[in-house]
């Protein structure tokens, strides 16, 4: 009986020792971001926090976006690729029968035009890059707010004061301010190529370009770690993790 109650007791103590916590390496600091009471925030506080989540939900927004045009994209550059095929199998069916030449010279000239297909595509493509740039507008005015509120808190400074000049953990305004810059400028630079990826790939007839363009629109070269990094590291600062 001893040894069973022994061995219950040392099972209930494993069981009760749980598990390590798991560090995530994807967080930018190991240090839990405190619950945030947001009634005793300040004013400036609770605008720098309610701009922490709007550019997390803007972000998100964008994402969905690159998805949808990533595959209107792809269905660009297959259309186009059947057309070129479509149009050089043409060619060769004038060259072999010229009695047919005039019925082949306007299969190549529908293939080297726009079909309504493609046109299609094309409008899908630049409403998608529209309200990707409606999203980037939105992202200018939030660093836009945040310098504002910086330019304030200066104004209203008699001193330099790094204690008043923090509103939750570590980060004075400025340092949001410049992360929100840093960031709405990586979406500008991405918004520039999705730019003229959509007015020129349905123009192209060489296959590794428009797949190359494709491709660009889906992996965001402008995007890297430092953007993930930047908009954690606000969201813990400011309680939103």
């Amino acid at each position: 009986m001893s040894e069973s109650s022994s061995g219950k007791g040392s099972g209930k103590r494993r069981k009760s020792s749980g598990t390590p916590r798991k560090s995530d390496s994807s967080s930018p600091s190991p240090v839990k971001s405190p619950s945030v009471n947001y009634a005793k925030l300040s004013p400036t506080a609770k605008k720098v926090r309610d701009v922490a989540a709007d550019w997390h939900n803007l972000i998100q927004r964008w994402e969905v976006l690159n998805t949808s045009g990533a595959s209107v994209t792809n269905k660009i550059v297959n259309c186009k690729l059947t057309n070129i095929e479509s149009s050089d199998a043409a060619e060769m069916t004038v060259e072999q029968t010229p009695a047919v030449s005039a019925a082949g010279a306007g299969e190549a000239a529908d293939a080297d035009g726009m079909s309504k297909e493609l046109e299609g595509f094309c409008n899908q493509l630049t409403d998608t890059y529209k309200a990707m740039a409606k999203l980037w507008e939105k992202m200018e005015k939030l660093t836009s707010n945040l310098k504002g509120q910086w330019e304030l808190q200066q104004y209203q400074s008699d001193k330099d004061d790094s204690e008043t000049g923090i509103l939750f953990q570590t980060w004075p305004i400025q340092h949001f301010y410049e992360v929100s810059a840093e960031l709405s400028e990586m979406y500008h630079k991405e918004l520039k190529l999705k730019q003229a990826i959509s007015e020129n790939i349905a123009h192209l007839s060489d296959r590794h370009t428009m797949m190359f363009l494709a491709s660009s629109w889906l992996h965001q070269p402008y995007m890297d770690n430092r953007r993930d990094i930047l908009l954690e590291s606000m969201l813990v600062e400011t309680g939103h993790r």
